[in-house]
């Protein structure tokens, strides 16, 4: 298989994964979501095992009960009814089951965990966070509309554990946008994280590199697009590097969130460059804002 045949079946089956989360609720058969992807039920389950490391069923119930748990950390008062028939679960036993299954605690347990050190995670990129109310006053929380826009983007799977394939990536964006003739400096690029490493085991978290590109364009045998809707972010400002980022992060989901009137939108949160990084590392200073889709509780 050609390199550019291996790009046509990732971007196929990113659209399905795009369908997924952003219908979490809704029922999925094997033959609708073939249909998305052009391929046959029989060649996509195949594909789709082998592009994202797991069955289909495996990654539809584990993305509704990494969602289910983004829900209940961030918001203490809401009733786990709602919150497993929000992600797609008709039974609430059968929800505490696959749960404690996925977390190893029950759902009521679980709410109960606030802090980021309480919380069971899978060897993700962590580190010990204290007094995280004491961020108020170092990144104030403030709110900014995201306009709908058609974003372009290349996803990288297991984003955790090497840097070289996120640096690849934005390497490969930027050059791509620049070859069609644009200038980097009409456009905004983000990074948008999928999955929380805190929630989500580290080999299945996935990270999208996107730049904003005309409604006209198409994706190609690089690219993929997605029409990305308009939203109210929260944000942080950020001029540090990664380690900073993630104390940023940590305080918004952890204490911010769970203080306000807001919840997390079903959509990823994001980095929003102010200034393109010279290049992706662990010690790179950026320039850019952390933002998290919320709406009203």
């Amino acid at each position: 298989m050609t390199q550019t045949q291996q790009n046509l079946y990732v971007q196929r089956i990113n659209m399905v994964i795009d369908h997924i989360t952003s219908h979490i609720q809704d029922e999925h058969s094997l033959a609708s979501l073939a249909a998305i992807a052009g391929f046959s039920d029989y060649h996509f389950h195949r594909v789709f095992k082998v592009v994202v490391g797991e069955t289909l069923s495996q990654f539809v119930w584990r993305v509704r009960l990494d969602r289910a748990a983004i829900m209940m950390r961030t918001d203490s008062s809401r009733a786990i009814t709602d919150i497993a028939e929000s992600v797609g679960f008709t039974s609430v036993a059968g929800f505490s089951r696959a749960f404690k299954r996925q977390f190893t605690v029950t759902p009521s347990r679980w709410q109960q965990q606030s802090h980021p050190d309480n919380i069971p995670t899978h060897d993700a990129l962590s580190y010990h966070v204290h007094d995280l109310a004491q961020c108020a006053n170092s990144y104030p929380v403030y709110f900014q509309k995201m306009d709908a826009q058609k974003l372009a983007y290349i996803r990288v799977y297991d984003s955790y554990s090497d840097m070289g394939r996120i640096q690849n990536a934005y390497d490969i964006l930027l050059n791509w946008y620049q070859e069609k003739g644009a200038s980097l400096y009409e456009t905004t690029l983000y990074g948008m994280s999928l999955d929380d490493p805190h929630i989500t085991p580290k080999s299945h978290c996935r990270f999208d590199w996107c730049l904003r590109v005309p409604d006209d364009w198409c994706a190609d045998e690089v690219v993929n697009m997605m029409d990305f809707p308009a939203c109210l972010l929260a944000v942080c400002d950020l001029r540090g590097d990664v380690y900073e980022e993630e104390r940023i992060l940590d305080y918004m989901w952890c204490d911010w969130l769970p203080r306000s009137a807001y919840q997390p939108a079903n959509l990823p949160a994001m980095e929003i460059y102010n200034h393109l990084p010279k290049s992706i590392s662990m010690t790179m200073h950026y320039d850019m804002r952390c933002a998290i889709p919320v709406v009203r509780l």
